[in-house]
């Protein structure tokens, strides 16, 4: 869970960093706070947010239809990890 809020506090903040990395490329004027367009930058950050929920729910397997979920367990001395598996 922690890496899927990374990735998607990273999808919100692109927007802010190519805007800044652009501004600096561009001028040399010390007022880079003066002009940010705010809103649109966080508009397309919060698009980018989306779009990456969509694709994580599109990219990420699911458990298949009548499936159980195996909690992980000790089997001889050794960790099995948790997995789904399909129900007699």
């Amino acid at each position: 869970m922690p890496r899927i809020a990374f990735l998607e506090l990273l999808a919100f903040l692109l927007p802010f960093a190519a805007w800044v990395a652009w501004r600096l490329l561009v001028t040399r004027a010390g007022r880079l706070l003066e002009s940010t367009p705010w809103f649109a930058l966080a508009v397309a950050g919060l698009l980018l947010v989306c779009a990456s929920f969509l694709l994580l729910v599109w990219i990420e397997p699911g458990a298949p239809p009548g499936a159980a979920y195996v909690p992980p367990h000790l089997e001889d001395g050794r960790l099995v990890p948790g997995a789904y598996r399909r129900a007699p």
